[in-house]
């Protein structure tokens, strides 16, 4: 691109970007097709841009606020590219396009702001059809349904230089379908990670899931339970010998979601959407070793969708490690430990029995 054109084009975008007192307005329209996008598939989706025009243009501008969990896919140099459509209205020859599509992204507020210009101003070849396609991915926690990708800023040029208002469009809304796709992930160097899922689903060989809602604050561990397969919006402490990496993929009952953005289960809160905390244990590795370890109160620990912290009640320890009462210790064993810990009689250690529940303690059985 020559040097002048280059500074056109420049013009052109800065001209297009803002508000004009002298537009005028319209009844045509920019939206998007109908598509429906996967959660947490990992390659890129696509959204239509639109024309519902009645006379000829030659460019266009507009800004979308995304919903959470719906990101612009940028390429390895941290640009987000437009896929020209060989078939829609933006004149062509022999797929050399006339037009240049800009995007830019503002993460702090969620704006995507879309120009579609040439330097000659060039007509589009009709009224009205698709212009071009946005690349997005979605989130595996997004729930299924509908989104508003809430459009602003629409301006429509002709090639006089007119600049038209549109009318705000109706069909911006984009479909979340109900099959979604988890990428799971545990090192083989640390062994541990966390997980909670939107979907059910059976446990893919060399991978291992428990739950927990018993501790020893003497001994710092959490006693872990395991468990046979994944339950939807479940919090799981997941375990690899060799370590694994694998997509699951089920259905997502969109009348599951937590309005919270979170579960909690036994000693354990899962983030379906970005937590942040000061409180609880995190899951982390220090000095070789990997624990929950108690969060430093002056720090903000953020935990993304997907995974959990550990979060017990009247806890004291500073860090907690595993062991596992009900598939490596058998009821004899409980029976003949001498401390202060109690079981219940399936060998699982109890904080406090109920009034009238039977218990073992030093070897000997109690009822409260």
């Amino acid at each position: 691109m020559s040097k002048i054109k280059h500074i056109f084009l420049t013009i052109m975008l800065a001209l297009l970007s803002a508000t004009s007192v002298l537009a005028v307005d319209t009844i045509d329209k920019i939206g998007f097709s109908s598509a429906t996008l996967t959660p947490g598939e990992t390659g890129t989706q696509y959204m239509t841009v639109v024309l519902l025009g009645s006379r000829i243009y030659c460019a266009l501008n507009f800004d979308v606020k995304l919903p959470e969990g719906v990101e612009p896919v940028f390429n390895s140099k941290g640009k987000i590219v437009a896929r020209l459509l060989e078939d829609g209205i933006l004149p062509n020859d022999d797929g050399q396009f006339y037009h240049t599509v800009s995007c830019t992204y503002t993460e702090e507020d969620r704006n995507l702001r879309i120009s579609c210009v040439s330097t000659d101003l060039d007509e589009f070849n009709s009224e009205a059809g698709t212009l071009f396609k946005l690349p997005f991915k979605v989130s595996t926690y997004v729930k299924p349904g509908t989104l508003d990708m809430n459009l602003s800023g629409q301006a429509l040029t002709t090639a006089d230089a007119t600049e038209y208002d549109p009318a705000d469009a109706t069909d911006t809304n984009i479909a979340i379908g109900t099959t979604a796709k988890a990428s799971l992930s545990v090192s083989s160097a640390n062994k541990w990670s966390t997980c909670i899922l939107p979907f059910a689903t059976s446990l893919p060989e060399g991978l291992k899931a428990y739950t927990c809602s018993s501790k020893d604050d003497d001994k710092q561990v959490f006693y872990l339970t395991n468990a046979s397969s994944i339950e939807a919006y479940t919090p799981y402490i997941l375990y690899s010998e060799s370590g694994y990496t694998g997509t699951l993929t089920g259905e997502v009952d969109a009348s599951q979601y937590p309005e919270s953005g979170k579960v909690a289960q036994g000693y354990l809160t899962g983030a379906v959407e970005a937590q942040t905390t000061n409180e609880g244990y995190i899951l982390q590795k220090q000095s070789g070793v990997v624990k929950f370890y108690l969060a430093d109160p002056s720090k903000t620990y953020t935990i993304p969708a997907g995974k959990c912290w550990a979060t017990p009640p009247t806890s004291t320890a500073q860090s907690y490690s595993f062991d596992f009462p009900t598939a490596v210790k058998g009821i004899a064993e409980v029976t003949e430990s001498k401390n202060k810990s109690r079981y219940d009689l399936s060998g699982i250690m109890i904080d406090a029995p109920r009034k009238g529940q039977l218990y073992i303690q030093n070897g000997r059985k109690y009822v409260k």
